[in-house]
Formats: structure tokens, sequence, C-alpha cells
């Protein structure tokens, strides 16, 4: 059992993307159809039914109808942060399911509970968390799940809440995570500089970029191609590899790992 949460931050600061580099979903694999989706929403489908509400439309294009609703809100104005909650709301609505929020409420959870069971920790995963938050380091959570509790419920599902100092979502912070900000605000949140956090994450453009920008050091997690000539450096292709590459920026500051 992990320890139990609500420490004060300590030691160095890891942060770990979420989906896909430490907690994983069939989304992730290479080539993988989107079926998580299709599959969350048609608990909501259920649900409906259940209740005497029959929308005449299947679960696949449920989704489409979803993830276009979720690119129009994404366009209006300025750069702003989805929620899979208003999404839903918007998505049924347009459908024509007149969703008070007392119905919204119960869709919304069953649609997370289906959603988050999907997830889950590889045990490398966490060797590696359990190694680094016995050795007092301060792990940090990151996700842009457009739901702070998915990830919250991720966690809980996986047994792993407690090995996290913090869940820091782009819902939390309203800030996209592809903006340099999202991690400027972090430092500022854990009270620390920014060169004192090493963030994890796969994507380049949503963890590498935007992180470096703002100070953080990185690592790349380049499990999809492996470690490519002009990938960010450093890059690991495998979770031993990143326990090397967090030992060695931390012995490149003099500090003991």
């Amino acid at each position: 059992m992990p320890p139990g949460s609500g420490a004060a931050y300590r030691g160095p600061v890891i942060s770990f993307d979420m989906a896909c580099t430490l907690f994983w979903e069939p989304g992730c694999e290479k080539g993988s159809p989107r079926t998580t989706l299709d599959r969350s929403l048609e608990a909501v489908l259920r649900l409906l039914r259940g209740k005497g509400l029959e929308l005449g439309i299947d679960p696949r294009r449920l989704a489409e109808k979803y993830l276009e609703e979720a690119c129009r809100i994404r366009g209006m104005g300025p750069r702003r942060e989805l929620w899979h909650k208003y999404i839903l709301l918007k998505t049924l609505r347009r459908l024509g399911v007149r969703v008070n929020h007392v119905l919204l409420e119960e869709l919304y959870r069953a649609f997370i509970e289906r959603r988050a069971s999907y997830f889950t920790m590889p045990g490398d995963a966490r060797r590696l968390v359990e190694l680094l938050h016995g050795s007092g380091y301060t792990l940090v959570l990151t996700t842009a799940t457009w739901a702070h509790d998915l990830a919250l419920r991720i966690l809980e599902i996986n047994n792993a809440s407690g090995y996290f100092s913090l869940v820091y979502s782009t819902q939390l912070v309203g800030i996209p995570k592809s903006d340099p900000s999202f991690y400027r605000e972090l430092s500022d949140l854990l009270g620390v500089e920014p060169s004192s956090i090493i963030h994890i994450g796969d994507s380049v453009e949503q963890d590498i970029r935007p992180a470096r920008r703002a100070g953080l050091k990185t690592i790349y997690y380049g499990w999809r191609t492996g470690c490519r000539p002009g990938d960010p450096s450093p890059c690991a292709t495998s979770y031993l590899d990143i326990l090397a590459e967090i030992r060695r920026l931390e012995g490149e500051d003099g500090e003991k790992p």
C-alpha cells in the first residue's frame, strides 16, 4: 500500500505526464482505433435508455458528435480548456435531450467511471514511482484529460493516489498543457525554481517543448518511435532508462539522487 497523501512538498520534484506515460489505455497503442470514448459514451446511452430516453444513435456516432462539439468549443475565442462535463451537456442538448443539472451529474459520473476503468499502471511504472517516492522525491501528476476528477479516479482505481503530492490538471489551472504558462504556474504553486523540476512526458508539443520554455528540465519518453536523431534529449524508451536519466540530471546539479 502506498503511503497516505497530504504530505508537504519535499526533495527534488518529478512531474509525470499521465496518459501514455505512467498510465495506459487502448488508445495509447500504435494504430489503435478510438474505442474507449465510444465505450464510455455507451455507458451514457445505457443510462439514458434506462430513463426512457432513446437517442436513436450508436456509441460510435455519438462519439463523432462529441468530438465535433469539442472542436467547435475549442475554436471559440481565445485558447480555452475543455471539460468533459460541458462537452457532454452540449452534445446531448444538440441531440434534443433536455438535460438538467441532476441528470447531467448522473451521466457524467457514469462516463468518468467507465473512462477511468480503461487506464492501468504498468508494473514497471509502479516500481519506478515507488522507488522515487521512497527516495524522497516529490511526485506530481500532470494531465490534460479534460476532467480533473478523471485523473483522481484513475489514481484511485490503480491504488496509486498516495504516491503523488499533487494532481495538476489543465482543468484545475485553466491553462492548456501546450502553453509554457502551465508549467510556470506549477513551479509557482510548488514554490520551487523551474529548474528544480524534471518533467517527463511522451509529447514534444504538450510536454517537452513548453516545459523547457518554462525553464524545467525534461525527459522525453519516446516509446512510440524510439529515440531518433532530432528527438529532444535526453530521451528514454523504458522506465529503467527514465530512472537513469533522472539520476544523471540530478547528478549534474551536484545533488545526491
